[in-house]
């Protein structure tokens, strides 16, 4: 029996502890791969489609992660991938923000791990 190939979550996030624990929390269930700005996030996506994209807002470089959840809408190559914008920024008008620029969900940091996986697990339903 062949193993059905694992969802793949592009994980835009350039915090080094905050990757260290995201790939601890997804890498039993995912493939996991990682950028740390929306360029090196839209190099990665030249190459491969992600399943799921969790997005910081806070990125090193000129671009923030809304920034990239308006280009990959206004893409028709990837009309299929869940964004889930994952931030500290808790605040209503932040959730709104990120559903406006293009992301199907959102998660305010700090989360668990249940609470992460949960959250795909409805996404990807």
């Amino acid at each position: 029996m062949m193993d059905k190939k694992k969802p793949l979550v592009l994980v835009v996030e350039d915090d080094m502890n905050s990757q260290m624990l995201m790939n601890y929390y997804l890498r039993d269930s995912y493939e996991v791969d990682f950028a740390v700005s929306v360029t090196d996030a839209k190099e990665k996506l030249k190459s491969f489609s992600a399943d799921i994209i969790l997005l910081d807002l806070s990125l090193e470089g000129g671009e923030d992660g809304l920034d990239l959840a308006r280009y990959i809408r206004n893409e028709d190559k990837w009309p299929d991938i869940f964004i889930i914008a994952t931030t500290a920024h808790a605040f209503t008008a932040d959730r709104d923000n990120c559903i406006a620029a293009g992301c199907d969900d959102y998660l305010a940091k700090p989360f668990t791990k249940v609470d992460l996986l949960d959250k795909i697990a409805q996404n990807l339903k």
